[in-house]
């Protein structure tokens, strides 16, 4: 993901008391080094005219930023950051200090009002030197790569509406309207026709290079070699499918139309979701069950968020509230790199298939328990037709077999330890949540602030 932005060093218009405070604003510049290290953003001059103004908007315009910090080292005339903000149109983000030597305050107080009562939405942050606003600076850079970068792309939905699962349906228009992201119908039949019609010699590498690569493949019941060829199928189908048509990220009904008469699509579900196939490297596409469109777009922006890594639909099975423990499961399959370990990076020796326990048409689940790490969930969700975000940091902890035996033994499952607790369940909005490695909340916060959308945090 590009995170290509602007940052305008505003200052005085006045030249001759510029000049008393030159050696304050070179201090300041200085002291942005650690920005410059992480992102190389496009710098203007000391703007102190409005002919230094429009001449950065239209640098920055040739450039094709995508947010705009506004950098008040010192007292800054407040109509230089209203005309170059309202020139771009960008998200913007003001920036000072907190030296009483430079009236930075002020100017941030000047700007920020001014922009304001001109109806230009912003974040303000008061002071770069703490770890804890720099966390913040990060978080809106990142924000809006992620934001200009959902806009214009497809999620690809193959299938309708999955089990009545009614908040996995999406408005084609509000998405439009929010998020800038088209959502392109395809029929499932789409992946039967070309998984049938693939050489048998690339199946194969695909399903030897797998089962090695597994901790296990155990044939059982309707799991059957055959079925196993027709998962290897369905996923090297759909990588197709996602080239030829040119799209972002996926959803798959399956259920109950391919599972039952097909195969299941766990296979391509936990290999689009990761970086690694027969072929080697790969581009790593988001895919949801269950056709879940909300899903896949929570799961595409943890994805860019989170600087490229996979994420996780799960579905929320149960909570401990005496041991303060929730189990989330998947019917069929999560990215397998969830499961990484020292020894494989790629987590998949972490997974075995198994028989499933649904669909007539047969295939494996992929058994599994997520390794431990600190994650976020997070998932978009709607009341009354508005979107609001959930948000939860946590840790992936190791299960006892108390904690395993309560959940279907061939689905992949996480146990999570978080602030949630049982008002996380008379609010939230789905039954699915989505999870990425890491600590995202100030990077979602951002997100949401940017597009107008309420959250709420249990942390």
């Amino acid at each position: 993901m590009r995170t290509f932005f602007a940052v305008a060093h505003i200052a005085d218009s006045r030249s001759d008391f510029f000049a008393k405070r030159k050696e304050l604003v070179e201090e300041e510049l200085a002291a942005l080094d650690w920005l410059r290290d992480e992102f190389q953003p496009l710098e203007s001059k000391v703007l102190q005219t409005t002919a230094d103004v429009m001449d950065f908007a239209r640098a920055c315009q040739k450039e094709g930023v995508q947010a705009l910090i506004l950098h008040l080292p010192i007292w800054g005339d407040p109509i230089f950051s209203v005309k170059l903000a309202g020139q771009l149109k960008l998200p913007i983000l003001l920036l000072g200090n907190t030296r009483p030597d430079t009236s930075s305050m002020v100017g941030m107080l000047g700007a920020g009002g001014a922009l304001d009562q001109v109806g230009l939405t912003h974040v303000r942050v008061f002071g770069h030197e703490t770890d804890d606003s720099r966390k913040l600076v990060r978080a809106f850079v990142l924000a809006a790569a992620a934001r200009s970068a959902l806009r214009g792309q497809t999620l690809g939905l193959f299938g309708g509406r999955s089990l009545g699962i009614l908040t996995a349906v999406a408005d084609p228009v509000q998405w439009q309207r929010l998020f800038g992201v088209d959502i392109e119908m395809i029929d499932q039949l789409e992946i039967v026709k070309l998984a049938e019609s693939l050489p048998q010699d690339e199946v194969d590498r695909h399903k030897d290079w797998l089962g090695q690569r597994l901790g296990g493949v155990d044939f059982a019941a309707n799991f059957t070699s055959l079925a196993f060829e027709r998962q290897v199928r369905s996923y090297l189908a759909t990588r197709q499918l996602v080239e030829r048509l040119g799209l972002d990220f996926v959803g798959v009904k399956c259920q109950p139309e391919l599972s039952d008469g097909y195969v299941t699509q766990c296979v391509a579900h936990m290999l689009l979701g990761g970086s690694l196939d027969a072929d080697g490297g790969k581009p790593l596409t988001i895919h949801a069950c269950e056709s879940d469109a909300d899903g896949a777009l929570t799961m595409q922006l943890l994805h860019l968020l989170s600087g490229g890594q996979p994420a996780a639909l799960l579905d929320v099975r149960w909570f401990n509230a005496a041991a303060g423990l929730w189990t989330l499961a998947n019917c069929g399959a999560i990215p397998a790199a969830f499961g990484a370990t020292e020894k494989d990076a790629s987590g998949l020796s972490s997974f075995k298939l198994g028989a499933h326990v649904f669909g007539q048409g047969g295939g494996g689940a992929v058994s599994g328990v997520v390794s431990p790490q600190k994650i976020t969930l997070a998932r978009l969700c709607r009341k009354n037709g508005e979107y609001w975000m959930a948000i939860v940091p946590g840790d992936v902890v190791q299960p006892d077999t108390a904690d395993l035996e309560r959940v279907t033994p061939c689905f992949p499952k996480a146990f999570v330890r978080c602030a949630a607790g049982m008002d996380f369940l008379t609010r939230f909005g789905s039954n699915h949540i989505h999870m990425v490695s890491g600590n995202l909340t100030e990077e979602l916060i951002a997100f949401c602030r940017l597009s107008d959308i309420p959250w709420q945090i249990w942390k």
